[in-house]
């Protein structure tokens, strides 16, 4: 086969094929490197000689809709002078991996638009090995964090395995990376976080989260001069609760029939976003209900108001 091709579609410059098998749907290719090793790499002595060989089988790069395997022979090799034994390097592959760098490569740019699953059913590869060369992949080039000049972050929790474990992540908020990941979620989640933050002498500014408790006295404790901005979401939360509560009181304290029945079946139009709110009839069910109860009136318009910060 010729030399060039084994180099442009499977990476294997220094080797040559010796013969191919056509198996069903796999293509084996029988390599070998061209040159022996010269010399011993525990004493530099050029008195090595073969000692045997083993055969490797790596998965190539698809050609043609068939899966390749690359059978390659790697000789071993004995020096006479100091009784090291070695195996000569395999350069398209790391140490014990069963495929090639470009398959590893081909891989990482599968899973970009498509599932683990998917991938390892397109390659006929195990899914244990995609996503070892997925998990390789993010630890070259996404661990560990940079902390350098982070000063705003975000916290938040999210839950993995169905709800069953919970992970707390930070964020820096102003190029979005994910700098820190800790198991559960609770103060001590972000323990290594803060030792982090205090080796690297750390001035952070402003700091996200929502209303955990953890959170919050996390935070106090860690970062006390930091503007700690609560998320929007949860404090509109509280505030619908507590119209809603609102809302109840006054529907069971109304003893007119007349202003039950619109007080009844309002709480969509309460706690929903009165801008969203086109349906005529619903803008003047809602209108009503505000017009005849005062308490209920100031309560809305402080939560729309409280809205728009």
């Amino acid at each position: 086969m010729n030399s060039c091709f084994l180099y442009h579609a499977w990476g294997l410059y220094t080797h040559e094929c010796t013969c191919e098998e056509y198996k069903g749907n796999r293509i084996i290719l029988h390599v070998q490197t061209k040159e022996r090793v010269r010399c011993c790499l525990s004493c530099g002595s050029s008195s090595i000689v073969k000692n045997g060989y083993c055969l490797r089988d790596f998965v190539g790069l698809p050609i043609g809709g068939k899966r390749v395997t690359i059978r390659m022979k790697a000789q071993r090799y004995k020096c006479k002078e100091c009784d090291f034994y070695q195996q000569e390097k395999i350069p398209f592959a790391t140490g014990s991996c069963s495929y090639t760098h470009r398959f590893a490569k081909y891989v990482v740019d599968l899973l970009r638009g498509m599932t683990l699953q998917d991938v390892s059913n397109h390659l006929g590869v195990s899914w244990d090995t995609v996503k070892e060369i997925h998990s390789s992949y993010l630890k070259r080039h996404y661990s560990p964090p940079s902390l350098d000049g982070v000063e705003n972050i975000g916290i938040d929790e999210f839950a993995v395995r169905k709800g069953h474990v919970y992970k707390t992540i930070v964020v820096d908020l102003d190029t979005g990376r994910v700098i820190y990941v800790g198991a559960g979620k609770g103060t001590d989640a972000l323990a290594g976080f803060w030792r982090k933050v205090r080796r690297k002498n750390l001035k952070i500014k402003h700091v996200a989260t929502d209303l955990s408790a953890a959170f919050i006295a996390s935070v106090m404790e860690n970062c006390p001069d930091a503007i700690h901005v609560f998320d929007h979401f949860h404090v509109v939360k509280l505030m619908n609760e507590k119209l809603d509560d609102i809302r109840r009181k006054v529907y069971s304290m109304e003893k007119d029939t007349n202003k039950r029945k619109v007080l009844k079946g309002t709480r969509y139009l309460l706690l929903g976003n009165g801008a969203d709110i086109f349906d005529k009839q619903h803008r003047t069910r809602l209108e009503n209900a505000l017009a005849m109860n005062e308490p209920l009136s100031k309560a809305y318009y402080l939560k729309e108001q409280l809205r728009q910060i």
